[in-house]
């Protein structure tokens, strides 16, 4: 196929997925779409369910407008996981999708890609990955090309909201994590921040330290849900919960309020709490081992060792077999307290976070990286 045929190609294609869901693969399209445009293109947009239209103002002013209802002939680019594809296909004609190129954008979590999902893949023509650890787990399992197109990190706010906003204490040290229960909260690993956070309560009872966790998912009266709020009670009151659905708005402005951001996850396909923390200027501290590692290191965030242990049944999916990282708590605990003890250290790191994502996160340079990928497959 010539250039010229290609960029009509790229004229005509359409973005598949969930637009408007106030979940992680909403937000992945959301932010290729952003790259896309700042690139120069106007994808259409394929909203596979339609049932999150018009809960967030800021969403449907953004995206409403180039909503459409079909695949393109031309051009599809999919931002699903394997396990969603049967079901999305099904909704979508059969001969529009046989007539197009196809790429598949999905993410993961573990170093392996599963075997249950390769034949999935085969079903289009190209995949993308956000980050080097998704690339090689996916290359690996399919033996195919994967293309590593990175998600972009844009934090414009449409309005400033301060502390008093969400009733966090003006005058408080807040340690802030989020996550969702729905997205395996073992990787996540809340317990590990709560406990490095326990720690530096018992070093600094008087210090006016408060956390902060916005959780999402799981049934009231979940087993890990009601650990998790037994654990948040035996605190007294530091420990603030947010779990009321959220406008794009609202989450961008709540971790500006931070004054630390802690990921003590066990594995990210790309962490994007991470990234947006470090776009906001929000210092961070995170386990420095998987997908977040394409765009953090020693001088932008402060990172946790850790050792590699196997995934215990029922921790995540597929997990059988795999192992990810299980971080220092005590080491976390120490780098929490060096941000409090050292706070123009920690607003230097944080900034100099700030200028990374915005050089190599930017949505014109993940624009023009994935026109080259859509180029190329």
């Amino acid at each position: 196929m010539s250039v010229a045929e290609r960029d009509g190609d790229l004229s005509d294609l359409v973005v598949v997925g969930h637009p408007f869901a106030p979940i992680g693969m909403g937000e992945h399209l959301r932010s290729t779409v952003r790259a896309l445009r700042a690139a120069g293109l106007k994808p259409g947009l394929l909203d596979v369910y339609g049932l999150d239209r018009g809960r967030d103002p800021d969403l449907e002013r953004t995206y409403g407008p180039d909503v459409t209802r079909k695949l393109s002939r031309s051009l599809n680019l999919f931002c699903i996981n394997a396990n969603e594809v049967d079901e999305v296909l099904a909704r979508l004609d059969a001969d529009d999708f046989a007539r197009a190129r196809n790429i598949i954008f999905p993410a993961w979590e573990l170093p392996d890609y599963p075997q249950a999902w390769v034949e999935t893949l085969a079903a289009f023509d190209g995949i993308w990955a956000p980050t080097t650890f998704v690339q090689d787990a996916i290359g690996r399992a399919t033996g195919r090309p994967v293309a590593r197109v990175p998600l972009a990190v844009d934090m414009k706010l449409s309005a400033f909201l301060g502390r008093r906003w969400f009733d966090i204490p003006e005058h408080a040290f807040v340690v802030m994590f989020a996550f969702d229960f729905s997205s395996y909260a073992a990787r996540k690993n809340p317990f590990a921040m709560l406990e490095a956070f326990e720690q530096v309560v018992a070093r600094r009872p008087e210090a006016p330290l408060h956390a902060l966790i916005k959780y999402k998912g799981g049934a009231p009266d979940s087993p890990e849900r009601k650990a998790l709020e037994a654990r948040i009670a035996r605190l007294n009151g530091r420990v603030q919960t947010i779990t009321r659905e959220m406008s794009d708005n609202e989450v961008k402005n709540l971790f500006r309020n931070a004054d630390v951001f802690v990921s003590l996850h066990r594995s990210e396909g790309f962490g994007r709490g991470l990234a947006e923390a470090m776009a906001l200027g929000t210092p961070v501290v995170a386990t420095g081992w998987s997908g977040n590692m394409d765009f953090m290191n020693a001088d932008t965030a402060l990172l946790v060792d850790h050792q590699l242990v196997p995934v215990k049944a029922g921790e995540y999916l597929f997990g059988e077999g795999q192992s990810w990282a299980e971080p220092d708590v005590a080491q976390a605990s120490r780098l929490i307290e060096q941000v409090m003890d050292r706070p123009a250290e920690a607003r230097a790191m944080a900034q100099r976070a700030r200028r990374s994502i915005r050089v190599h996160l930017n949505p014109k340079t993940v624009g023009l990286d994935a026109v080259d990928a859509l180029r190329s497959d």
